[in-house]
């Protein structure tokens, strides 16, 4: 009875409204309509998204869970991996202090020989340089005394070839740093011979 006179009172409402104020009541209902089903979906978007965090905090808690059993169980493990760590580190570095003397000695022996073989080749070169020099010194005084020697060449001269032939000679003797009459003497003397063509 009481639902009867509700749709009476709700009756005489909708005869006594215009037309106008119908096309605004329909309006606004149908934008509530829409509203409201929008506004469901987004809920049940909203209720979607939250049973699937609850999912994933279910699994990221088990992930935690998990994670705090295998923590646990390093560090159980890791007192004896560090006193096990700590004897290996012992017994490596007592061996590297042993392989680092024994290195240091064979060292020093090859630096021993190193500097005596630097020695005896330092030897043999100042005897090569010399004996080199020695040589030069001998050619060049030959090669003065033939060209200076009025006998055996009367003319005081020379050819180009001859000429250059004893003057890389005299710079190859310079180099080994000879000295002497060289200079004071022979040189003099060599450069007044006349140089000819061939």
């Amino acid at each position: 009875m009481e639902m009867l006179l509700k749709s009476e009172k709700a009756l005489d409402i909708l005869t006594t409204i215009s037309f106008a104020q119908f096309l605004v009541i329909t309006f606004i209902l149908g934008a509530a309509v829409v509203f409201v089903f929008k506004f469901r979906k987004n809920i049940k978007k909203a209720f979607e998204d939250y049973r699937q965090n609850e999912n994933n905090k279910e699994a990221l808690m088990q992930q935690i869970i998990d994670n705090e059993h295998a923590i646990s169980k390093l560090t159980e493990t890791h007192e004896h991996d560090k006193e096990v760590l700590y004897e290996n580190q012992q017994k490596y570095r007592q061996q590297s202090l042993d392989k680092q003397a024994a290195i240091d000695c064979q060292f020093a022996d090859l630096m021993e020989k190193i500097d005596e073989l630097k020695e005896m080749i330092e030897r043999q070169h100042h005897e090569t340089q010399k004996i080199k020099r020695n040589e030069l010194r001998e050619k060049l005084l030959s090669s003065y005394r033939y060209y200076t020697s009025l006998e055996k060449n009367p003319s005081q001269s020379w050819n180009e070839m001859e000429a250059e032939a004893f003057w890389h000679s005299y710079s190859d003797y310079e180099e080994l740093k000879g000295n002497g009459y060289m200079h004071t003497v022979v040189k003099p003397a060599i450069e007044k011979l006349i140089v000819t063509k061939i």
